[in-house]
């Protein structure tokens, strides 16, 4: 039995997908299937159920993943704080952006300033992987999303408003009810991602499901759809300015109140160097000073 192995399984086991899997993993499938099968004839059980083109643990599995997925956080944590040894990581801080994301360019910018002998090397992603979480110094996520693994301090709140292009008829309102939007189609960030939830859990509050026409992973082109579609998005009144195009207007959402949290997560049980306690001081003031906002020059 091989550590790559077991990285395979826990892979497999998260994607429920083995094709998946295997373009996350870089190899064939055929190879990552020989690898599996392996694994099973090597314990003398199997681990998976097959269902259509999926597969997901089975009892066997999922106590076996229970057991391995935490032996491989004490592995890759491991090497991490070694590496932390190396000198020239002293000045580095990795910080994961799983919300707030239109502003981690301008986040590195204000610190990197701030600290000019210092870097902030950064991730951006909607729906981190247990690894990605792992590898960060921190990592910036907001409600509903919840990181167990994580001491987490909240560092903003913020009103969720509408994002419409100048010319579409809701444009014409300044103050919207969600119910208003029900004919409308939405565009809308992934699957899993915070804003995409909470749209789906505001406009459940007053008695509808979203139209989402149209979904895209890619920041920006989402607001250069806005402005040349007749789409409507949820945004966030502090965090999204940077990608603010001067097409789109933003509207208050009178009913219900939609807002959520920012927070910060650092791991409480690795020490802190001291370049990651002067980002988290400045983090923690960069978003105090977000109590509106805030336009481009």
């Amino acid at each position: 039995m091989q550590i790559i192995q077991l990285h395979y399984f826990c892979t497999v086991a998260r994607c429920n997908n083995m094709s998946r899997a295997a373009d996350e993993l870089f190899i064939s499938q055929s190879a990552l299937s020989k690898a599996i099968n392996s694994l099973e004839e090597e314990l003398g059980v199997k681990l998976f159920e097959r269902v259509g083109r999926s597969v997901r643990l089975n009892q066997a599995g999922r106590l076996y993943y229970y057991q391995i997925s935490h032996v491989l956080h004490l592995i890759n944590d491991a090497a991490r704080q070694v590496r932390l040894l190396d000198k020239k990581n002293e000045n580095e801080v990795k910080v994961l952006f799983s919300a707030a994301n239109f502003i981690s360019a301008y986040v590195r910018e204000e610190f990197e300033h701030a600290f000019p002998g210092l870097r902030l090397l950064i991730k951006s992603c909607y729906v981190p992987t247990p690894e990605d979480i792992l590898e960060c110094d921190f990592h910036i996520f907001a409600s509903p999303m919840v990181c167990d693994n994580l001491t987490s301090i909240e560092i903003l709140k913020e009103d969720l408003v509408l994002a419409i292009g100048s010319k579409h008829p809701l444009a014409k309102k300044e103050n919207i009810d969600l119910t208003d939007t029900k004919d409308y189609f939405f565009q809308s960030l992934p699957t899993h991602e915070n804003l995409y939830e909470n749209l789906i859990s505001c406009c459940q509050k007053v008695g509808f499901e979203p139209n989402i026409g149209f979904y895209t992973e890619d920041s920006f082109t989402f607001f250069d759809g806005l402005v040349s579609s007749s789409l409507i998005a949820m945004f966030p009144s502090r965090t999204a300015f940077p990608a603010l195009a001067p097409d789109i207007i933003l509207r208050k959402i009178n009913n219900p109140p939609c807002k959520r949290t920012v927070y910060l997560g650092y791991h409480n049980d690795r020490e802190m160097s001291e370049s990651s306690m002067r980002f988290k001081s400045f983090c923690i003031d960069l978003f105090k000073r977000l109590e509106g906002p805030v336009e481009k020059e």
